[in-house]
């Protein structure tokens, strides 16, 4: 690991300083501190340019604090995908729900038309389909028994009128009252 260490520096070294036209170098630059820092850095000035150089300790603090950057980056885009999955969820629950809500509301529907069906029915079940009257009478001048008899379907009526010397008939519908 060292030797490699050596060949790469060797290597930079001799790429950097060799005497490149126009750009040769008798001397090395020298550094001059501008500002001490309060983290034990310096601002350094190499031929007009400024520079911060810091110490190990601070570089080391530097990668750290890139490394927790980069895993709560990660831990940040899972936080995303889950926040993405229960969108997905709730917006899934909310179409869900809203078709609850269009068939209640048709269930309902269907439930008062059914109902108002065999309300009907029940109606006419409860009336009967064929009916016999029957009754005994007199009347103003004729002091003889006179007979009334009639049948019935459903609400139709047909009634005839028997006495001795008098006959008629009549059609009629019977109504409810209550």
């Amino acid at each position: 690991m060292k030797r490699n260490l050596w060949c790469w520096a060797a290597i930079l070294g001799a790429t950097t300083l060799a005497p490149i036209p126009g750009l040769a170098q008798d001397t090395i630059p020298t550094a001059v501190v501008v500002k001490v820092l309060s983290d034990s850095s310096y601002i350094v000035q190499i031929r007009g340019r400024r520079l911060i150089v810091i110490t190990e300790s601070v570089f080391q603090r530097l990668l750290q604090a890139d490394e927790e950057r980069r895993g709560l980056k990660d831990k940040l885009r899972g936080a995303d995908s889950v926040s993405a999955a229960q969108q997905h969820a709730l917006d899934w629950s909310d179409s869900t729900l809203r078709h609850k809500n269009e068939q209640l509301a048709q269930l309902d529907s269907l439930y008062h038309r059914e109902r108002d069906i065999s309300k009907g029915w029940r109606s006419l079940a409860g009336e009967p389909w064929l009916t016999f009257d029957f009754g005994l009478g007199e009347t103003g001048r004729d002091h003889n028994p006179a007979v009334l008899a009639g049948l019935g379907i459903r609400r139709f009526r047909i009634w005839g009128f028997l006495q001795e010397a008098n006959a008629g008939g009549a059609i009629g519908m019977s109504l409810r009252l209550f």
